[in-house]
């Protein structure tokens, strides 16, 4: 497991992730512009974007469309086009000039603002709301004018700013192609500035920019941020499938499906991006530009988080080893496999299923012949067919039965295979040697504890006699007065020292008796609130020397549980007398008695005062114990003993640690 508090390889990943494709589209972007012919010469030249054909082009383009509105106007029913455009009527200009003026207001989000007029029919058109209500035609000509860049065109003249276009003919031509008398018509045109709609003049003034910045520098960052690319993918690949605290790769229902399903998912989902990116088809104006930027930006999103969770799984199944497991082909494999394994079943099936149809067959044959011999016959074929399907059931329910008894740890099992079908004789047989060959083993471990419960109580019994003497004879040396600071020093050790080789005895016989449950228990009913005040109190003055406060917690109602009195008391001696020795000085100790679930629970509570250096299961093993310096009185037993004698009684004994809190949990049946 990774002892890091951050997984390095998944914050790697997910840096690639993020920065990855910026650096892409730079790099398609600045591979675009080196392939892209437009203005060439003018982005070397580093000319202003109004110099430039394309925005000359641009701007012809305008006034052609114009100008192809206002003759389908005048072809068209009135009353079809009366809904694109706003009237005023009257003598606007003052004089016989025009009539009308009309406002297109579909040309509103346009850069390029312009009036029509058609001499002939002396009418105006325009896309300048300040057009309407207007009473001259002058101020719409003085708005027109007011801009520096223009383009007028009367009696087949041209007047203009804009340098690609003085010098050709490609506007007015095409007005004189398309009408019959080109002298009959008044263009103004005017380029607003700065641009503030997102028409096509806007949007090929940000491919220019762009290309004016990117074109000198591409081709030396092209190779650069290739070799980053490149780069990134073992990056990537490293980080895939690892978590925090989880040694190998994780894998997810989505990287156990069918690999083909899986690729199917990521496709809707990119199509679901798809489905953004096209849902703005237009823009009239601001709005609906930024509009359609976010839903291309969200549908990019879209389709690249797909490709992401695509590109995860497949590298996750090649890490694992499953991306072949995981394929259509290898599953219709398997099943044809397991086919053919269970063919000889199939084929047994299919053989009396026909022979069955073909006697039912003859029965309705004889049926019609002999009605009274057929009804007969069909009776007994279907009675025997019965007989047979009952006696297939009553052979798997006996195996079913059996292998349940051996899953509970039932060994006493002994099939009788003339019970079973021919199909099923071999199972009944298996199953018998499995129960006989696990009663085996249970009497082979049983007989190994007990013998060893024998050893370790012969031994420890061996060495209670010279140890009892002495003990005895280091009590006859302390009363003899020996003069002389070192030998009383070295009595003292020996004292010491016999005692806890007594305490040692016991404990490895009792921790024996425990855990091979050679110890007779005198199960009763026992008030649980008794027992801890009991405790309690004996242990009060061993608190009290080391600053410990003891906090109980007692349910509303008694608690009652069926236990041994004595041993119970064992086991909760032994956890107070640990807490004694090894609770950090002038902290609390917490005693809940919790009443839950129909279970009483006994949870203890309290700071080490040494760093608990170990895992709670290594805690519960014998002869370990939580401080490494191993100087203390404790054997490492008591833990084990502990829950022994709580598993005898048949409850529950638990150990969590956090930290430097240690704390026990004792669960019994509640009674």
């Amino acid at each position: 497991m990774y002892n890091s508090k951050i997984c390095w390889p998944r914050v790697l990943k997910n840096i690639v992730y993020v920065v990855a494709p910026i650096i892409l589209a730079i790099l398609i972007l600045m591979i675009v512009c080196l392939s892209y012919p437009m203005e060439r010469e003018a982005i070397n030249n580093r000319e202003n974007f109004l110099n430039t054909r394309v925005f000359a082009e641009q701007y012809a383009t305008e006034i052609i469309s114009a100008f192809s509105s206002v003759k389908n106007f005048q072809q068209d029913d009135y009353s079809t086009v009366r809904h694109d455009i706003y009237i005023t009527e009257g003598n606007v200009a003052g004089n016989d000039q025009v009539n009308k003026i009309y406002y297109f207001y579909d040309y509103y989000g346009s850069n390029v603002k312009w009036l029509i007029i058609d001499k002939e029919n002396k009418e105006a058109f325009t896309n300048i709301d300040y057009a309407i209500g207007s009473t001259t035609l002058d101020e719409v000509k003085e708005q027109i004018s007011s801009e520096g860049i223009y383009w007028n065109y009367e009696n087949s003249n041209l007047e203009t700013s804009i340098n690609k276009l003085q010098n050709v003919n490609y506007v007015d031509s095409r007005i004189e192609e398309n009408t019959e008398n080109a002298n009959n018509y008044i263009i103004y045109s005017s380029l607003l500035e700065p641009l503030e709609y997102p028409d096509g003049i806007y949007q090929s003034q940000i491919l220019y920019n762009i290309l004016l910045v990117i074109t000198p520098n591409a081709m030396y960052l092209i190779p650069v941020l290739v070799i980053i690319l490149i780069a990134f993918i073992p990056v990537a690949v490293m980080g895939v499938g690892k978590k925090k605290g989880v040694e190998g790769i994780t894998l997810n229902w989505f990287d156990k499906i069918l690999i083909e399903i899986a690729f199917f998912i990521a496709l809707f989902i990119g199509a679901i991006g798809l489905l953004f990116m096209s849902i703005i088809s237009s823009v009239n104006d601001m709005l609906t530009f930024i509009v359609g930027i976010t839903f291309v930006g969200v549908g990019i999103l879209i389709i690249y988080l797909a490709c992401i969770l695509f590109f995860e799984t497949v590298i996750k199944r090649l890490k694992t080893h499953t991306f072949i497991k995981t394929t259509f082909a290898y599953w219709l494999y398997k099943k044809i496999k397991n086919f053919s394994q269970n063919m000889k079943i199939t084929s047994n099936f299919i053989v009396y299923f026909t022979i069955y149809l073909v006697a039912n067959v003859i029965s309705l044959g004889i049926l019609f012949a002999q009605p009274l011999a057929g009804i007969i016959l069909l009776i007994l074929v279907n009675i025997y067919a019965y007989k047979l399907i009952s006696d297939r059931i009553k052979s798997y329910n006996k195996v079913k039965q059996a292998i349940n008894d051996l899953y509970s740890g039932k060994t006493d099992i002994q099939l009788n295979e003339n019970d079973f079908s021919k199909e099923d004789k071999a199972t009944s047989k298996e199953i018998n040697d499995i129960a006989g060959g696990l009663s085996n083993a249970i009497n082979e471990r049983l007989k190994s504890e007990r013998l060893k419960t024998e050893l370790i109580t012969n031994v420890s019994h061996d060495i209670k006699t010279p140890l009892t003497s002495i003990i005895n004879y280091v009590d006859l040396l302390k009363k003899e007065n020996i003069e002389g600071e070192k030998a009383n020093e070295y009595l003292g050790i020996l004292d010491n020292k016999s005692q806890r080789l007594k305490k040692l005895t016991e404990d490895l016989v009792e921790a024996s008796k425990a855990s091979s449950g050679a110890i007779k228990l005198n199960m009763e009913k026992l008030n649980v609130n008794e027992l801890i005040k009991q405790i309690s109190g004996e242990f009060q003055d061993k608190f009290q020397a080391h600053k410990l406060e003891e906090i109980i917690s007692f349910p509303e109602e008694e608690a009652y549980i069926e236990a041994d009195s004595r041993y119970l008391y064992r086991v909760l001696e032994n956890m107070y007398s640990n807490i004694s020795k090894y609770a950090l000085e002038g902290t609390r100790v917490y005693i809940d008695i919790v009443d839950e679930d129909n279970k009483i629970y006994i949870k203890l509570k309290n700071v080490s005062k040494q760093k608990l250096n170990i895992s709670a299961d290594e805690l519960m093993q014998r002869f370990v114990r939580g401080e490494a310096s191993r100087n203390t009185e404790g054997s490492g037993l008591g833990l084990s003993i502990a829950r022994s004698l709580t598993e005898l009684q048949k409850g529950k004994f638990n150990i969590y640690l956090d930290g430097d809190l240690f704390k026990v949990t004792i669960e019994f049946e509640k009674k």
